[in-house]
């Protein structure tokens, strides 16, 4: 039988708020944010539902979580410091020596479902349940705003002219990425003279200008070592097959390359702990132009 998840936000004083996959995905990604919950903890109840036809016949199972939000209103900073208790729970099992009884992975447990876990009540479960098969108007529960636009609809034909329009943009990105210096400035300057030039195309060219420009101060900055960088240690955990999953990036926001690559030493003498069996942690320095492209590119 189909299973679907269904999120509710449940407050003590007033009535729960529906939470769309959508909203959800975006938190948990951090490409949308609840500023009305900045600074705060927040329960939310999550519903395994089975599904006959497409439709919800009944409750599979339930449970609750603490999302902690940030003073921006996102959540990915509490996720994260879930993640790493989680990670040092699992490091606390491994460690232990078979001949000495430890007591910390318990405590540990303890600690992350304290901290990060609730049980909702019967009135919750019925609440919520009205508001998924209702029968009069006052059932429907209100939905839970985020910050982010709703995506409008991408039509077969946009999707055809949106493949068609990017095929080639590889070649695009490969032209550039072995141009020097030199070569990058006179292409730049092309690109920019070209749009005055051909009018219909001119975005066509701007585009070409900007992505020059952005891989000139990419060149200039790893050069110079100078400008914001970031220490970065990522942690896989190896999955069927020999699949590597990465499932939690740390990083840290440094003046200079020299002080992102001392950051980075420091933070895999930190986490040393979480390396295991089918654990591993790679570490890098990145500028904050590639940081930020990366970080874009997974919430995606």
């Amino acid at each position: 039988m189909p299973l679907t998840l269904r999120h509710f936000l449940i407050s003590d004083n007033s009535e729960p708020l529906r939470l769309s996959q959508r909203l959800v995905d975006g938190l948990v990604h951090g490409s949308d944010s609840m500023p009305q919950y900045a600074n705060s903890r927040q329960k939310v109840m999550a519903l395994l539902l089975n599904n006959v036809d497409g439709k919800p016949v009944e409750i599979d199972s339930s449970y609750g979580a603490i999302w902690t939000f940030d003073d921006a209103g996102k959540i990915t900073a509490g996720l994260q410091e879930v993640m790493a208790e989680l990670m040092n729970s699992i490091h606390d099992m491994t460690s232990t020596s078979a001949t000495v009884v430890s007591i910390r992975p318990q405590l540990s447990k303890k600690r992350i479902a304290e901290k990060y876990r609730w049980t909702p009540s019967v009135a919750d479960i019925e609440r919520v349940s009205r508001d998924i098969w209702p029968k009069v108007k006052a059932d429907r529960l209100k939905d839970a705003r985020g910050v982010s636009q709703r995506r409008p609809p991408l039509t077969f034909d946009a999707k055809q002219a949106m493949r068609r329009a990017s095929k080639s943009f590889w070649e695009t990105a490969s032209a550039l990425q072995f141009l020097k210096e030199p070569s990058m400035k006179g292409f730049i300057y092309e690109a920019r003279q070209q749009a005055q030039d051909d009018p219909e195309h001119r975005h066509l060219y701007e585009a070409l200008a900007k992505m020059g420009e952005d891989q000139l101060e990419l060149m200039r900055r790893r050069k110079s070592g100078k400008g914001v960088w970031y220490a970065i240690i990522e942690i896989f955990q190896s999955q069927e097959q020999g699949v590597m999953e990465s499932i939690r990036v740390i990083n840290e926001k440094c003046e200079g390359r020299a002080a992102a690559v001392v950051a980075t030493r420091r933070l895999l003498a930190a986490h040393a702990n979480l390396f295991g069996d089918n654990i591993t942690l790679e570490a890098t320095v990145l500028t904050d132009i590639e940081w930020h492209l990366r970080a874009n590119g997974n919430n995606g």
